[in-house]
């Protein structure tokens, strides 16, 4: 018998659609969640207006600030440090407006994946806050009777050391793309035979979606030493962005042939040794992601949302530093500690990275570290709080 028809009011979602971790915690579920318990979906930009809406579109604006350079990541890292979203000043006083009248007395499940919503809707009855970082810094430590939702149980030793209810925190296991679950044990078998191998490897590149500039560089350097050294190349950068026009500048000025593909449906079957692949949206990404990750081996990125990837497909990260905002640091010192990631310091490891790559392969590190993130942690996350809303 259908949810509905057992009285069970469907279930709301409000984004925050700045950057790609926050919002991508919220896709996973509304993917796995049963289409009749879905109700609206919607953003803090559709559901705003006037002085609110300016507050939510400067914080995207600072959001986005933080990847021009380094005073502007300076500032974009104060700011984040500072928050205390259960100290409410004027910002969130305004900006939470009309939230809360829209919200706050709506006695149907709402589904939130920031902490600033969760603390302006903390009295709304049936809130689900879903917090799907490893990390746990002091901003998202939001008290009230919200029910949370932790990836691991470190993560939720954290929130309760915080303050937080035990019965409110719901230990999901980690949220990984649905699609990427189902692909997950055939990969990981195709991938350690190829580790163990002499073939050249495929790494895939990642940045953030503010582009930091530091980022962008290592990026593009790891990428064109991995080339030089014989390996392959997996570039993923967002349309008429920084990482997309360096790296193309880059691999045309050192001579190396690449193909860019701008929309999913035209991804090669077959690997060239380098492609680039253009997205415009999350949407696409996960696409473009879905369609090629059976050629990952390792990838490279910041310690942001993919730090799940590491800990439960069996796949070697390396991250880009420096850590930036507050959740990154925490993610990164987490990975390193289980041994399923190794970092890249500066742009000058970044540059000799393929040298390195081909050192701990030869080693036969490459392969304890896929081994050591293989399913460390339960990878149905999404499915797991899909079940439980589903139910509520």
């Amino acid at each position: 018998m259908p949810a509905t028809a057992l009285g069970l009011a469907p279930v709301n979602f409000l984004y925050t659609n700045i950057g790609r971790g926050h919002p991508y915690y919220l896709d996973g579920i509304v993917e796995c969640l049963s289409p009749d318990r879905v109700g609206g979906v919607t953003d803090v930009f559709e559901a705003t207006s006037g002085l609110s809406r300016r507050g939510w579109k400067l914080a995207r604006s600072i959001y986005e600030g933080g990847g021009r350079g380094r005073s502007h990541s300076l500032l974009y890292n104060w700011l984040r440090g500072r928050s205390d979203f259960n100290r409410p000043g004027l910002a969130q006083e305004i900006m939470g407006r009309p939230l809360r009248r829209t919200y706050l007395n709506d006695p149907a499940p709402l589904v939130v994946a920031h902490p600033v919503l969760a603390a302006i809707l903390k009295d709304k009855p049936n809130l689900f806050y879903q917090h799907g970082e490893i990390a746990a810094p002091r901003e998202s430590w939001v008290r009230g009777k919200h029910r949370v939702f932790v990836p691991i149980s470190q993560t939720a030793i954290t929130l309760l050391a915080a303050g937080a209810a035990t019965e409110n925190i719901f230990v999901s296991g980690l949220c990984i793309e649905p699609a990427l679950v189902s692909q997950a044990d055939g990969a990981f078998d195709a991938r350690l035979q190829r580790l163990a191998g002499s073939d050249p490897l495929c790494g895939a590149f990642f940045s953030s979606g503010a582009e930091p500039r530091q980022h962008v560089d290592s990026l593009v350097a790891a990428a064109t030493s991995v080339l030089s050294a014989g390996g392959r190349a997996l570039i993923f950068a967002k349309r008429s962005g920084a990482l997309a026009a360096r790296a193309s500048a880059r691999l045309a000025r050192e001579g190396q042939d690449f193909e860019a593909v701008r929309s999913p449906e035209d991804a090669p079957s077959k690997m060239p040794r380098a492609l680039m692949c253009v997205y415009e949206d999350r949407h696409e990404l996960n696409e473009f992601t879905r369609k090629l990750f059976a050629s990952f081996d390792f990838f490279v990125a910041p310690s942001h949302e993919r730090t799940n990837w590491a800990l439960g497909l069996g796949l070697p990260m390396f991250v880009v530093d420096p850590p930036l905002g507050s959740f990154s640091p925490l993610n990164r010192e987490f990975l390193l500690d289980s041994g399923v990631a190794s970092s890249l310091l500066d742009l000058d490891e970044a540059a000799s990275f393929g040298e390195t790559l081909t050192e701990l392969r030869r080693s036969g590190e490459l392969p304890r570290m896929a081994e050591a993130g293989w399913r460390r942690f339960d990878i149905r996350g999404f499915f797991n709080i899909a079940e439980l809303l589903g139910s509520s």
